[in-house]
């Protein structure tokens, strides 16, 4: 049995509220959903001495002028299942709908899966397993067992919906101790495994802020795991983009569960204004398989899920530029 340290438990019931329950307190984290964050309590990879529950916060889906807006406290099986994001991005309800299993979705929320910490098979282990190694460069060592080196950690940002907000464009609204400020999601992540995320000691996720798409968008989104029960992803494929028929005006694609940061595909300008046939998928998919590079830090083969990165990109393709 896996035991977790002593903790003081304080309860919030605003954001506003949590901040300064944070500020005053001592070794604090936050905690909403718990389901990533109570087993790395177990597991001794983090020991706050306070959790803040945003637990009694309440989420949310609303339409504002040109966007939709998300609490972060929304749960993901209230996301996967939610009307307006079903109808209007379609490619985000069902990554929500393939995370984990439907246990974790009813508690999980969309901010814990944007703020999710980067995952490696050297990391997410016991305390004891993690000692008889001699630990990892991301949690009490020196060394990074996945390159071989002491310098550079690659856990993975394995979040399933992270890719598809890239996609989208979403931006993300935060409350801090130095006040509340708004960032694109594009500009949150690092490629480093120890410190991938661009926020502010104490800052607060509130809400995601996701751009209307246009007329014509088709959007999809692929997850590669060995059991589509309940495991994390190995890859996340997202495709968004606006069409005429068979013919992209505009695309996305971004490649998730491959490095620290998710990869947005760059070159895909000369792609667009003409037909998405079969050349021109193969050949956005050899783009793809160029810029992916996975490190073995998750389950899977890196140059076999690098080669299924090339295989999704042109399934979705050729389904989306048929109206699928």
């Amino acid at each position: 049995m896996l035991r977790m340290a002593p903790f003081t438990y304080e309860p919030a019931r605003t954001y506003a509220e949590a901040l300064d329950l944070w500020l005053g307190a001592e070794a604090p984290m936050y905690v909403a959903g718990g389901t990533d964050l109570l087993p790395n309590l177990k597991h001794g990879i983090v020991s706050p001495r306070t959790l803040v529950s945003l637990g009694e916060i309440a989420g949310g889906i609303a339409e504002e002028a040109g966007a939709v807006v998300i609490g972060a406290a929304t749960k993901l099986n209230a996301l996967a299942t939610n009307d307006v994001v079903r109808a209007l991005l379609p490619p985000l309800a069902r990554a929500a709908s393939l995370i984990a299993g439907p246990q974790i979705r009813a508690m999980g929320t969309l901010g814990g899966n944007v703020l999710l910490d980067t995952r490696c098979l050297y990391y997410n282990q016991t305390a004891f397993w993690r000692g008889a190694l001699g630990h990892c460069l991301k949690a009490e060592g020196t060394w990074c067992h996945v390159i071989n080196g002491p310098k550079t950690c690659v856990a993975a940002q394995s979040s399933d919906t992270v890719p598809v907000l890239l996609a989208l464009d979403a931006s993300l609204r935060f409350l801090g101790p130095a006040g509340p400020r708004t960032v694109a999601i594009r500009d949150l992540y690092r490629f480093n495994g120890m410190d991938h995320l661009a926020i502010e000691k104490g800052e607060l996720l509130t809400d995601i802020v996701v751009p209307k798409p246009g007329a014509g968008f088709r959007g999809s989104y692929q997850k590669l795991r060995t059991r589509d029960s309940i495991d994390f992803p190995q890859l996340g494929v997202a495709i968004t983009g606006t069409f005429d028929g068979p013919v992209p005006t505009t695309l996305d694609i971004v490649i998730g569960a491959a490095n620290p940061q998710p990869k947005p595909v760059r070159g895909l300008e000369p792609f667009l204004g003409r037909p998405l046939d079969d050349t021109a998928a193969a050949a956005i998919a050899d783009l793809v398989h160029k810029q992916t590079r996975p490190q073995a830090a998750v389950h899977g083969d890196p140059a076999w899920r690098r080669q299924m990165a090339s295989v999704f990109t042109r399934r979705g393709l050729l389904a989306l530029a048929s109206g699928a």
